[in-house]
């Protein structure tokens, strides 16, 4: 069954077997609502709200809840920015340079310098950490040629490249860290362009913040056309008709299905819940193979309880759970667990020494 990490003594074996796995795994990382907060509200149970006023017929009470959604995603980055989206942008900076330094560190020329952080966030917070690490190349799914419109299509074929720095003077070549964001049900910096003469395939092409439309709307066909200005996966529970019905939704769903089913994989899930069924179901799937390690951080007891119940059975999943009554585990104590990890407490190196 799944194990709980929890005590002092289960952690200091985590971390050692985290470890390994940084070093000689497949490494991915999912971020759910959780870790965009205090900047955007976690999602809650607004799926279920839309679904059931859709249910009902109450068509413009459904797109008042998704415009009401999407305009608190898209605050943080066209209004001014306060404490709350300024503590956010530096845990997910705080985030992307532990991704760095693991990927820096990797010893094995075998496994390539990559990793893939898969959310189902629609928001911007992981290109605007992404700004402070110049060093690294990260790869959103667009295809940045030049082209005289200025235009950028997105291709899920344009993941998982790899790029090699070479000497001018001597032969070596050195492969440049990759990170690669893939964002499966959309994003605020996608916008979806219809062919009107059905001579080619709909694009998705990226869209500047400077572009993005006013929320500003007060009747509920204005919220409505709103809400359709985003090429995101809209909260609503026949959303995985759409992912089907759309070839770049469905394409990112059988990616992280196919990045799941590599030998020696790593998930690292945080903010997280599982709760978005079609993801839990792939996920579920694919703890099947055996060389795969689901390591769920819960932010707090009633989520580790509700974690230890879905994923009963499967002795390659760790709960990541803060001791006693009340504790939680935040977006900095995540953080802290990957700076052990890398650097580990010097009581547990003198033990290493010791054993040596």
């Amino acid at each position: 069954m799944a194990k709980v990490v929890k005590t002092d003594e289960d952690k200091k074996h985590f971390r050692e077997a985290l470890s390994r796995l940084l070093q000689s795994g497949n490494i991915n990382f999912i971020l759910g609502s959780g870790a965009s907060y205090p900047a955007i509200a976690v999602a809650g149970n607004v799926e279920s709200e839309i679904q059931t006023a859709l249910e009902e017929g109450e068509i413009n009470e459904a797109e008042g809840k998704i415009y009401d959604l999407i305009k608190g995603v898209k605050a943080p980055f066209t209004g001014a920015e306060n404490d709350n989206t300024k503590a956010t942008t530096k845990n997910y900076q705080d985030f992307i340079g532990k991704v760095e330094s693991i990927l820096i560190e990797r010893k094995s020329s075998l496994i390539p310098k990559q990793a893939n952080i898969f959310t189902t966030n629609y928001d911007l917070f992981l290109e605007k950490a992404s700004e402070f690490y110049p060093a690294i190349i990260f790869s959103d799914g667009f295809v940045r040629t030049p082209n005289i419109r200025t235009e950028y299509e997105f291709s899920s074929r344009s993941f998982f490249n790899a790029t090699y720095n070479k000497g001018n003077l001597y032969n070596y070549k050195v492969e440049v860290p990759t990170i690669n964001f893939i964002k499966i049900h959309g994003s605020l910096s996608w916008k979806k362009v219809e062919d009107i003469f059905g001579t080619e395939e709909d694009k998705i092409l990226f869209n500047p913040i400077s572009n993005f439309p006013k929320a500003n709307a007060t009747t509920a066909e204005q919220k409505q056309e709103f809400n359709e200005q985003f090429a995101v996966v809209l909260p609503r529970k026949d959303k995985f008709r759409e992912t089907i019905m759309d070839r770049t939704y469905y394409d990112l769903l059988r990616i992280y299905a196919n990045e799941l089913d590599k030998e020696n994989t790593l998930l690292v899930a945080f903010g997280f819940s599982f709760q978005d069924e079609h993801i839990r179901d792939i996920t579920i799937r694919a703890l099947k193979n055996p060389t795969l390690r689901l390591v769920v951080f819960a932010y707090d007891n009633s989520a580790e309880k509700s974690l230890t119940k879905l994923f009963n059975g499967y002795s390659n999943v760790d709960i990541y759970s803060a001791e006693g009554n009340g504790a939680k585990i935040d977006y900095a104590a995540f953080i802290n667990v990957l700076e052990e990890t890398l650097n580990p407490p010097e009581e547990e190196s003198e033990d290493e020494d010791e054993d040596l």
